[in-house]
């Protein structure tokens, strides 16, 4: 059934073509040439020119992103080369660490685990100290604690804390 009202339907559409004359056929040709570039601008070249001006603009953004990052990159070089040398002995940078804090009394004892670790004692240092002294021995000596134990003292504010020290 269904295929017999599609040949009838093609049958009729044809019958009607050849009514037309000649000139309303070139008509109905550039009518529907018309509507089919029409068609083609709207679905096809629009959304082509659209997305190359989106895509024009999203290059500009990345390649502003790239710049920003290549300097970035340069400058974070720059300043591990301008860093300043790992003193070889641990000790050694911990000394000029405290002698720079003035805490070199501080600092009961001092004794090598190993040649990377390095353990302090300090009886006597307030919290506010203890945290800029970590801080310095990070930044300034490459040292880093792996082990911290405050024990909180009678005073307020003053802890003991025994460090270890890495590179």
């Amino acid at each position: 059934m269904a295929a017999s009202t599609t040949v009838n339907a093609r049958e009729a559409l044809a019958q009607w073509w050849q009514l037309r004359s000649r000139p309303e056929r070139q008509v109905l040709i550039a009518v529907g040439a018309v509507v089919a570039l029409a068609l083609a601008w709207l679905i096809v070249w629009q959304p082509l020119e659209r997305d190359s001006e989106r895509l024009t603009r999203r290059l500009a953004n990345d390649r502003a992103a790239l710049a920003d990052a290549r300097r970035a990159s340069d400058e974070i070089a720059g300043l591990a080369r301008a860093a300043a040398p790992i003193a070889a002995d641990p000790r050694a940078a911990l000394d000029s660490v405290l002698a720079a804090q003035n805490l070199r009394t501080a600092a009961s004892a001092i004794e090598r685990v190993d040649d990377d670790r390095v353990r302090v004692t300090l009886d006597r240092i307030g919290v506010d100290a203890l945290t800029a002294l970590l801080d310095a021995l990070q930044r300034d000596a490459r040292l880093r604690a792996v082990e911290v134990v405050a024990t909180a003292r009678v005073e307020t504010g003053l802890v003991r804390a025994d460090l270890t020290l890495t590179r």
